[in-house]
């Protein structure tokens, strides 16, 4: 599920963005050699309820710049891309032209939108809200992002989500794979050499993106789908725009796939937006595998490099696999199946109690988790409760005792013990 903050300049979508994802983020404009963060986000609303987050530009109504028109450009993707809009007004700034103009185009549009007027500090002095009525629409939720107040806007996050039912994933027999990569690592020419076809993947109109484009193929008598949102760059200012374009489609991509693909160019360092799609595959726990493209270009001695610099890159998920292959001549894409062919069965694995408990036990008698403020942490026992990615419950007399490094170290026991190293799990504390 995927909720874009729409609004004008400056009426705290940043604040409320940052606030909603619990990180200090830097989303500025998209001039070219300033250094951005990611510009979406995990919302944790409660235990059971987290949906995607993305920030967007302002829009700007009378925009005549490169990067004001980039800016709208952001907004505009986001209604027609996102399951659910915030679109965010000031209630001490008045109603400006902008304002009217988007409201505008929100209500001529199918998008579900939730009214937001920010900057209400004292609820029992809302006066300034009430100006923003002459918009005509009625159920405005105030809230003050500076102030973290915001239960009335996750309240009614919640409600409209119980009205957004699951997509069911269509071929159901199929494996689903999504193929991820920024623009010119090749991606297209992969595609083509994977499914056998001649395809054309981006758009011929520069700053354009085509929509999702499901492929079922069969191979050696698996079924599989492969999932392509393909994006077009053109180096220019408009280069972020498209950035935004590939990154919210990928938040789709992934959501839908059991198996992900991160596609990148073996003769190009290493992007912060190979870096992002990364991110989100692992953020959704995804099993994934990183194809090295255009491997055909380059030497052993540089592929041994690769292969050094992807592990200080991926130390946080170090036992990804990596595959060097070539669009271009074909070399080593047919390994590409029993690849997605091994991550598909770890990450839909069900473990036997017995095994997991096992494993736990082990494990904790190895190394006991670390006692915190004098209290003994006990582990008690481990359940499965999901797949694609494995989740795990383990049962303790203080959940929320249990540091990070330990949650690590238990990860990687689980991993080894279980045969399911290459790909994330998931594991959650409960007590008793």
């Amino acid at each position: 599920m995927l909720i874009a903050i729409v609004g004008r300049p400056n009426v705290g979508k940043s604040t409320l963005f940052n606030l909603l994802v619990r990180e200090n983020r830097a989303i500025v404009g998209p001039q070219r050699g300033i250094t951005r963060d990611r510009i979406y986000g995990r919302w944790v609303i409660d235990e059971d309820t987290s949906v995607d987050i993305v920030d967007t530009g302002g829009y700007d109504s009378l925009a005549g710049g490169q990067i004001e028109l980039s800016m709208r450009d952001q907004t505009l993707l986001a209604i027609r891309e996102a399951d659910i809009i915030i679109c965010l007004l000031d209630a001490r700034g008045g109603i400006t032209a902008d304002d009217l103009a988007l409201v505008r185009i929100l209500r001529s549009s199918d998008a579900d939108v939730l009214y937001v007027a920010n900057k209400v500090d004292d609820p029992a002095a809302a006066e300034g809200a009430a100006q923003l009525y002459e918009l005509g629409i009625e159920g405005f939720i105030d809230i003050s992002a500076v102030n973290n107040r915001i239960g009335k806007l996750a309240d009614a996050v919640r409600e409209r989500l119980a009205n957004h039912p699951t997509q069911a994933v269509q071929d159901a027999s199929a494996i689903r794979v999504s193929i991820l990569g920024r623009p010119n690592v090749g991606k297209s020419m992969l595609i083509n050499r994977i499914t056998g076809s001649e395809r054309s993947i981006v758009s011929p109109i520069p700053g354009t993106t085509r929509d999702y484009v499901d492929i079922r193929i069969t191979h050696q008598d698996k079924d599989y789908v492969f999932i392509d949102t393909a994006g077009v760059r053109r180096r220019s200012h408009i280069d972020d725009r498209l950035e935004k374009v590939s990154v919210m489609r990928s938040i789709h991509n992934v959501e839908h796939a059991q198996v992900s693909l991160c596609v990148m160019d073996a003769t190009e360092p290493l992007t912060d937006q190979d870096r992002t799609l990364l991110n989100i595959v692992m953020d959704y726990g995804r099993a994934c595998a990183i194809i090295m493209n255009k491997s055909d270009l380059i030497d052993a001695e540089q592929k041994t490099a690769i292969r050094e610099k992807m592990k200080l890159v991926l130390r946080y998920a170090p036992d990804v696999p990596l595959l060097f292959t070539s669009a271009l001549t074909g070399k080593q894409v047919i390994k590409v199946f029993p690849l997605i062919d091994t991550l598909y069965t770890k990450t839909t694995t069900e473990v036997q109690t017995a095994v997991l408990n096992k494993v736990l036990q082990e494990a904790a008698n190895k190394m006991h988790p670390p006692a915190v403020k004098g209290r003994r942490v006990k582990l008690f026992y481990i359940t499965q409760t999901g797949t694609a990615p494995p989740y795990f419950r383990i049962v303790s007399n203080h959940p929320d005792l249990i540091p990070e490094s330990y949650t690590r170290y238990l990860s990687a026991a689980i991993k080894k013990g279980c045969g399911l190293e290459g790909i994330p799990i998931k594991i959650h504390f409960v007590g008793k």
